[in-house]
């Protein structure tokens, strides 16, 4: 698996997603196995899940995954493929290549004739390690062997080792040590000035400093909030055009009796985990489990619309209705596209929704038949 290295850098957001699934997938085959084995099969390749497992050599490949490998001058003559929570691989010679995810990879004094591709929290090619090429995620990522080019990706990155080609590093900050030996370019995407140690040798060093992200990054946050704005504000439009009742009556509710109407939500919203679960399990329940996923994501859909709407209504109850509608869904609209704080405005504004909804259908369950339904209101002009 080698990196494209003429893709775009990777935002920080992906790195740490791609390291949260190479450390689930590390996690997994960590604990899915319940006893130790070690075999050989017909064609030389060696499966082991045995933490003790050091072959002196393997005439295929070797296949491992637990919590800690530690392989001590072992000649693999063609891959190895691992994968746990420590890896240490020493004085072995690997006739292919190399395949690791883990969350600390230590490579030292090794001959790999192939590539070096690995994922994990803490990398390190250390010194007296060669490689055909390094590629390498994680929070942090040093190479301190050699090899003919390499790409590297991770909060930290450093180089103190030679490489007999070009460098990718997409990094917040990569550090160039003094034994640094670089023939090639260093394509550095980086969020600030590398650092360089006196005495390290690179043919050339291009800098594409990440900070240009942020502009970009701020305009898509912009753009983002004027977009929720405007469909926030048709959805309310849409709400009050439709369902003026519903609106008039969530504004009553909150302005007469706030307290029901909030507790009745987040009662509500707690449950709705538990009782998805136990109409799952009941077979019976399935279609009402997903009648009630459907119901659930629905309010979620207009709720910030229908709670925009609602608050508005209450404050200005004389004005027009579509007018305050469009300025209580912009203005939801808005403040949900948030960075940060939107999520929760969200939430906040389906405890509302759904507190709302559960008040209504407990008042007209206890209401005779004969009785009309008695909604809050507000006052008219």
């Amino acid at each position: 698996m080698a990196f494209n290295q003429t893709a775009a850098a990777p935002s920080h957001k992906m790195r740490r997603c791609l390291l949260m699934a190479f450390a689930l997938i590390a996690l997994a085959i960590t604990v899915l196995p319940t006893a130790s084995f070690a075999g050989t099969d017909t064609a030389g390749n060696v499966l082991a899940t045995d933490n003790d497992a050091n072959p002196s050599g393997v005439e295929g490949d070797l296949y491992w995954a637990g919590q800690a490998l530690n392989l001590d001058d072992t000649s693999i003559d063609r891959d190895i493929i691992a994968a746990g929570d420590t890896l240490s691989i020493r004085d072995c010679t690997v006739g292919g290549a190399v395949r690791l995810a883990a969350r600390t990879i230590d490579i030292a004094k090794t001959t790999v004739d192939g590539s070096v591709t690995v994922a994990g929290q803490h990398v390190v090619l250390n010194s007296d390690s060669t490689a055909n090429c390094f590629y390498a995620i994680g929070e942090t990522v040093a190479l301190r062997g050699s090899t003919k080019s390499a790409a590297l990706a991770s909060d930290t990155v450093t180089i103190d080792g030679t490489v007999d080609g070009d460098v990718e590093v997409w990094a917040d900050k990569l550090i160039l040590g003094k034994n640094a030996h670089i023939t090639g370019t260093v394509n550095a995407h980086v969020s600030e000035d590398p650092e360089r140690a006196a005495g390290a040798e690179v043919g050339a060093l291009k800098i594409d400093r990440t900070e240009n992200e942020d502009t970009s990054t701020v305009n898509d946050v912009i753009g983002g909030i004027v977009a929720a704005a405007l469909s926030t504000c048709f959805v309310a439009l849409l709400l009050e055009l439709v369902f003026p009742r519903a609106t008039a009556s969530a504004a009553g509710m909150l302005h007469q009796r706030p307290m029901p109407l909030w507790v009745s939500g987040l009662l509500g919203t707690i449950a709705i985990v538990p009782a998805v679960l136990l109409l799952i399990i009941s077979i019976a329940g399935l279609s009402l489990a997903g009648a009630l996923m459907c119901g659930v994501i629905g309010i979620a859909l207009v709720s910030s619309a229908f709670a925009g709407c609602a608050i508005v209504r209450m404050v200005g109850h004389s004005q027009n209705r579509y007018a305050m509608a469009a300025v209580g869904g912009i203005a939801a609209g808005a403040l949900t596209a948030i960075p940060l704080v939107g999520d929760f405005i969200s939430g906040v504004a389906f405890v509302f929704m759904l507190g709302y909804i559960i008040q209504i259908i407990w008042r007209n369950a206890h209401l005779k038949p004969q009785q009309p339904a008695n909604t809050p209101g507000l006052p008219t002009a």
